[in-house]
């Protein structure tokens, strides 16, 4: 089916005129090697002034989250999409029905941290997606100053809820 342009014009407009929003992110996870850890993030987001997200919207922007576990913390920036609510509140998003998102991320170990040396940094890439709330995280990282003959990548990830 193709709509007509003034179809789809006139529909734009009655969204009224996009602005850019912020909203906030959180999420508890179990992730090696941070073990348990709470996340706080924010994501950037182009949409109409007129949507207040108290019921479903769809934010896709810019991301910037951090979370600190017993084993690690980590600092992220990268790229979101996802779908989701703010039900009663106005700013966090406490519902994530569907989303997915790239970072780079910087990771610091310490405390309870199974990699040794103890406050190593690393540096890499990071998958993330979420449905229902149920969220699961990939990355690949590389110790920032690695050791003599310490030359591997290292696979992370964690499982939890929110985005």
């Amino acid at each position: 089916m193709v709509l007509a342009p003034s179809l789809v014009s006139s529909a734009r407009a009655d969204d009224g005129k996009p602005a850019l929003r912020t909203g906030g992110l959180l999420r508890v996870h179990w992730d090696y090697p941070a073990k348990a850890s709470l996340g706080f993030g924010v994501i950037l987001a182009r949409m109409p002034e007129s949507f207040d997200c108290k019921t479903t919207c769809q934010f896709r922007g810019a991301t910037i989250q951090g979370a600190a576990g017993l084993g690690a913390g980590e600092l992220a920036v990268g790229y979101g999409s996802l779908v989701g609510e703010t039900g009663r509140g106005a700013w966090l998003i406490r519902h994530v029905y569907v989303g997915y998102g790239v970072r780079a991320v910087a990771l610091r170990t310490w405390g309870s941290s199974t990699l040794d040396p103890e406050g190593s940094t690393f540096l890499g890439a990071e998958g993330a997606f979420t449905i229902a709330q149920f969220g699961v995280t990939l990355g690949a990282f590389r110790r920032l100053d690695p050791s003599p003959g310490d030359r591997s990548w290292r696979v992370m990830g964690g499982i939890g809820w929110g985005f």
